[in-house]
């Protein structure tokens, strides 16, 4: 590649934000339409050069050309965050009884650990529902609703509210499960691997669709 495409990649790849896959791939696929753009126009006769910043100055600038890759890299966020908090979700119940130490009938804890493990499964069906919603409206729901900034950043305040929603009921119904003896003592470290740690990554996707949305309005 020449200088003028390489530069010009260089200034797009620091105006994206969003999923490195993803985006590697918008500035590969950036590239190859510049080297055939380069390629026909030098074998009209410009010099290669010449030819390549023929090609950079009609792809267009980069504040032209970034908010459409900027939208489809935050669509990309909003998709992973909500697929990774519906299999996230999906996967508490059986956590629920280990963190619980239910061995035997599920709904057989008595007092505040069995008011968790009620609340925790109607709350987790209602977040499931929304999750699917989040990654239909990410991915084909785009058709419909269109590729609006403002959805992702839902889907990213989402993400914040379901970590620390079942984190939280996580640790309580590890800390007021009955089992008593030397295993109680095992209840809350299971519960930071299994669950805190999980619910973390779910977090950590939704401050970057935050971030993938900011910039997607920003850059319009």
């Amino acid at each position: 590649m020449t200088a003028a495409i390489d530069g010009y990649l260089a200034e797009l790849d620091r105006a994206l934000r969003g999923p490195r896959r993803v985006k590697a791939g918008l500035l590969r696929e950036a590239r190859d339409s510049l080297v055939d753009a380069t390629e026909a126009y030098a074998d009209l006769g410009l010099t290669p050069e010449a030819a390549a910043r023929r090609a950079v100055d009609e792809f267009g600038e980069v504040c032209r050309i970034a908010p459409g890759y900027q939208a489809e890299l935050a669509l990309a966020q909003g998709r992973r965050t909500a697929l990774l908090a519906f299999a996230s979700l999906v996967a508490q119940p059986p956590i629920w009884h280990l963190v619980a130490w239910q061995t035997a009938e599920p709904d057989s804890l008595p007092g505040l650990a069995g008011f968790l493990d009620t609340l925790v499964s109607w709350l987790g069906m209602l977040a499931v529902t929304v999750a699917l919603l989040a990654v239909w409206a990410s991915g084909t729901g785009v058709r419909r609703l269109g590729a609006n900034p403002r959805r992702i950043r839902l889907t990213g305040i989402f993400a914040f509210t379901v970590a620390a929603t079942f984190s939280t009921i996580g640790l309580m119904l590890a800390a007021f499960s009955p089992i008593t003896g030397p295993m109680a003592l095992a209840r809350l470290p299971i519960a930071v691997v299994v669950l805190i740690l999980p619910m973390l990554l779910v977090a950590l996707n939704g401050a970057r669709c935050l971030a993938t949305a900011r910039a997607a309005t920003t850059s319009r």
